[in-house]
């Protein structure tokens, strides 16, 4: 068994030109450089997912002017480009009326297509958008925003016809946009290029699925006005790839010849065959991992270890992927140290779970001991459960309940008998030394200050590499090197990770044989082979403390903030119900699509978007995965980067989800596990308040966590506005009052449990009153006013505190962090 899965890991080094029989005899690609090491590809199956990537690029041509069925133009834009009949044919016949006119073999792969293509729609849509005659379709009608129907919204927003770049393009109200012919035409243009740059070729799926993405995102999948329009083109390929590449290695295990008798004439009790595995997989541990540090050069050692575990989770799931024999299409989620995919229920699929769970495991306790751990589950599922039929048993949800059982039940049983004889096996060390970054005893080289283990090396010499902008390729190798930038485990060993650029990259792949795969960090490169494009929030204005305090207004401090997307998991779930006695009216947008394109849209957020909303400010992103964000930096810009990203998040989800967030103002000399854990307390105790949507910054107390409505408007808009409008006057008079009464004052409302201090407050506001300037007094009016009425209202005065706390930090000056 262990020969069997030697090559899972290492399968996109060995394609080319000839063919070649793999372990399970499927032909398979091989490459003239000697790359002919049998993989786990089947040739089919790789056809099957071209073929469903394309399958409806004759609807952008349709919507581009061109007339007639967008089958046979997706037919025609193709063949020549893609030479292969099979793919063709999945193009051109992928819908029933078409199929049964055609003259097309029993086993034609153009039948996985055409039931793929049904299930990701979660109905048989029979509906002839190319009819000119018919007012149901509109060719202009653009994208609605897959919040549209999530968590009770009754509205509609859409979308513009867009290019995916780092810009993030925020949902319009209802008929704010119409897509023109024009737009298209350029569209289907560039994409045709593109395409023109991909062999048909197993390494080369992923690049499709980038190029999809990048140029079909914001193109609706469906026109039908009677219809959603919330599914773009890209999530529904998408889908229906994933969908028949299951079907595909499903039918093949099973040595089934008679496509048309299993998937079309009864493809009613195939929609019943548990063919499909929902798998998910979850890193425990990842908290202590990141933060228990302890280090002058903290925040570099942060943000290697975050980026690691990012990328070590996207090698776990191309390790899983390849071993499947599938491509990224088969990713219905990954963020935040967790995934989701779509998998064949094949004896193939179950032993490659198996086996590369356990490879990784094995590496994390030989290289972190129980810091780290991979917990995982899966369920069978049918077509009909993916699809949530019948309604009123609700089986979509189901299945994701099972899977979660199925994890929670792996994390309390983590470890096997050999697994803990192996653990306590280890040796002790006598000579009292550790590592001075993270404090372990093991693998150390180098002494007192200098003694650290191999992984923070690493880790500290990798900190700036993955912030050039530069090195924006990541190139992994087969086997250890001493000058890789990382280490990562593989069946047949480890594989090696270096950070470098296009040039370098596109060296590399023409030279050597080793190459696994390539990822492309935030960038498209149409013609790069092996590739695979990654979203990494890595923004970042300084990786030391002390310049990112240098660098605040008024006080030098920073500050961290953590924020995390309220209710994820119940919206990934139950999100798209709606609220109706009726199964069907109830669960009519709950299908794998929606929860696919939600899941998507989550990921470009935190992982992409989040990049250009921070531009400008002096914060580094520590970790942004797929539904929560960990920011360090000068602490006034940290206030302001927490309520942007808000407000963007608001607007992006069309207001259906809500984040909550911590925020501890710290000096540079306290360490940042101190601060990381404090401002989770702080993130903790905003998700305590009713309906969440809340930040909490200084202490967790009730005293200072607010709405971020109350935050922004009333701290911020109203009381540190009127705060900064009048000191800052005071500061151009002759005897203007300072911050010594802005003291006093803060004192007495801090105190105003005690009675007296109404009168001397108000005392205090009288002497304050300027003599002879008249814009002075008027100034001077509105602000006692104000102040004593917001005195006398529990929650304006503690907006009030919260105003005056951040006003005092904003004007003090000379205090620097030595």
């Amino acid at each position: 068994m262990a020969e069997k899965f030697q090559e899972i890991f290492t399968i996109f080094a060995h394609f080319v030109e000839k063919l070649h029989k793999s372990c399970y005899n499927i032909p398979v690609d091989f490459c003239a450089k000697e790359r002919c090491l049998p993989v786990h590809f089947n040739h089919q199956t790789v056809k099957i997912t071209f073929s469903s990537l394309l399958h409806d690029i004759g609807k952008v041509a349709y919507r581009a002017g061109e007339t007639g069925s967008h089958s046979e133009s997706g037919y025609r834009l193709l063949k020549d480009i893609v030479t292969d009949s099979d793919i063709l044919d999945g193009v051109r016949y992928h819908h029933a009326r078409d199929l049964k006119q055609a003259s097309v073999p029993l086993d034609s792969l153009a039948y996985i297509v055409y039931l793929a293509d049904n299930i990701a729609a979660a109905t048989d849509r029979r509906k002839k958008e190319e009819n000119n005659d018919s007012q149901q379709f509109r060719r202009d009608l653009p994208l609605t925003a897959v919040f549209s129907h999530m968590n009770g919204n009754s509205r509609n927003y859409e979308l513009p016809l867009t290019r995916l770049d780092e810009t993030c393009t925020m949902p319009k109200p209802f008929g704010t946009f119409h897509l023109t012919s024009v737009e298209y035409q350029a569209f289907l243009r560039e994409l045709l290029h593109g395409l023109e740059g991909i062999v048909i070729e197993a390494p080369w799926m992923n690049s499709a699925l980038s190029l999809l993405e990048a140029y079909t995102s914001s193109m609706p999948s469906s026109t039908n006005t009677e219809e959603s329009a919330d599914i773009s083109l890209f999530d529904h390929v998408k889908i229906t790839a994933a969908v028949g590449a299951c079907i595909s290695e499903y039918l093949l295990e099973q040595n089934e010849t008679d496509y048309k008798k299993r998937l079309f004439t009864h493809q009613d009790v195939f929609w019943q065959e548990q063919a499909f595995l929902l798998y998910s997989a979850d890193f425990s541990g990842i908290q202590s991992f990141i933060y228990t540090i302890a280090s002058s050069k903290a925040l570099k050692a942060l943000r290697s270890r975050s980026f690691f575990l990012e990328l070590l989770m996207e090698h776990y799931i191309d390790e899983v992927l390849e071993g499947c024999g599938l491509s990224r299409a088969n990713l219905l989620y990954s963020g935040g140290g967790h995934c989701y995919l779509l998998l064949p229920n094949t004896s193939k699929t179950i032993d490659a779970l198996h086996n590369t769970k356990q490879v990784l495991n094995t590496w994390l306790r030989q290289n972190f001991g129980t810091r780290l751990y991979l917990a995982d589950g899966f369920t069978a599922c049918t077509a009909n459960e993916l699809t949530n039929q019948p309604a009123e048993q609700a089986p979509y949800k189901e299945i994701f309940a099972r899977v979660s059982h199925a994890i929670s039940m792996n994390k309390m049983h983590r470890y096997s008998a050999d697994d803990l004889r192996e653990l306590n096996d280890g040796k002790i060390p006598t000579d009292g030394r550790e590592c001075k970054i993270c404090g372990i005893t093991s693998h150390l080289t180098g002494s007192g200050d200098a003694c650290k283990c191999r992984w923070c090396t690493r880790f500290e010499a990798l900190s700036t590499r993955i912030q050039d902008a530069n090195r924006d390729i990541y190139v992994i190798f087969r086997g250890f090197s001493e000058q890789a930038d990382l280490i990562l485990p593989s069946i047949d060993g480890v594989v090696s990770v270096t950070l470098t650029d296009e040039g370098c990259a596109r060296k590399l792949l023409a030279e050597s044989a080793n190459i696994v795969r390539v990822y492309t960090k935030n960038k498209l490169y149409t013609g790069l082979t092996y590739s695979t494009k990654l979203y990494i929030g890595d923004y970042h204005d300084s990786n030391l403390m002390d310049e990112l305090a240098e660098k605040a207004t008024g006080i030098s401090r920073n500050a961290v903030c953590r924020m995390d997307v309220d209710n994820l998991g119940m919206a990934l779930v139950a999100g798209f119900e709606q609220e109706h006695p009726s199964p069907e009216k109830r669960y009519q947008y709950v299908t794998l699509s929606r929860t696919a394109a939600f899941s998507r849209q989550m990921s470009l957020f935190f992982k992409y978007h989040i990049n250009s909303i921070l531009h400008g400010l002096a914060v580094t992103i520590v970790y942004s995965g797929g539904d929560d964000v960990f920011l360090v930096g000068a602490w006034n810009d940290i206030l302001e980067a927490a309520q942007i990203i808000q407000s963007k998040f608001a607007e992006f989800t069309c207001g259906t989800l809500t984040l909550s967030a911590g925020i501890l103002i710290h000096d540079v000399k306290d360490p940042i596990r101190r601060a990381a854990a404090k401002s989770q307390e702080l993130e903790a105790f905003s998700k305590q308040q009713p309906g969440k949507n809340a930040v909490t910054v200084f202490d967790a107390s009730p005293d200072f966590c607010y709405t971020w409505t109350d935050f922004s408007e009333k701290v911020m808009g109203e009381k540190f506005e009127l705060l900064r409008a009048f000191f800052d006057a005071q500061k151009k008079q002759e005897n203007g009052r300072g911050k010594a009464f802005l003291y006093r004052l803060l004192d007495l409302l801090r105190n105003s449990n005690e009675q007296i201090n109404l009168a001397r407050f108000a005392y205090l506001l009288a002497r304050m009153e300027p003599t002879k300037d008249k814009n002075a007094q008027r100034l001077y009016k509105n602000f006692s006013e104000n102040m004593y009425r917001w005195y006398m209202q529990p929650e304006d005065r503690k907006q009030l505190i919260t105003a005056i706390y951040i006003y005092v930090y904003l004007t003090r000056t000379g205090e620097k962090n030595e």
